[in-house]
């Protein structure tokens, strides 16, 4: 499957207290198209953030089996993949403009 628009490739960013944290260290996380490789990950964030990515990780996830308790039947959530980017230290982007009071 080929892709010409990055934003087919890149869904959005993963919104986690743990994923936020990793920004202050150049590691961001993003939802992808489950048929995307590191490569096309890679290529993507490049043309969406003009910034080379170090490293490029992937990880499939798989549906689980949800419980609808009104109908009483099982839901099958649906298999996503992800990919957790490394950039530049001193490099940032804008995802999220989240800040923990102190």
């Amino acid at each position: 499957m080929t892709h010409n628009d990055p934003h087919r490739i890149i869904l959005g960013p993963i919104v986690t207290e743990k994923s936020i944290a990793d920004q202050s260290r150049g590691v961001y996380s993003f939802w992808i198209s489950p048929s995307a490789n590191k490569n096309q990950v890679a290529a993507a964030f490049k043309t969406i953030f003009s910034l080379d990515p170090i490293s490029v990780n992937t990880s499939s996830l798989k549906g689980k089996q949800k419980t609808d308790w009104k109908k009483r039947l099982p839901i099958w959530k649906s298999n996503r993949k992800k990919a957790i980017i490394t950039i530049a230290k001193d490099k940032k982007i804008e995802l999220l403009n989240l800040s923990a009071k102190k």
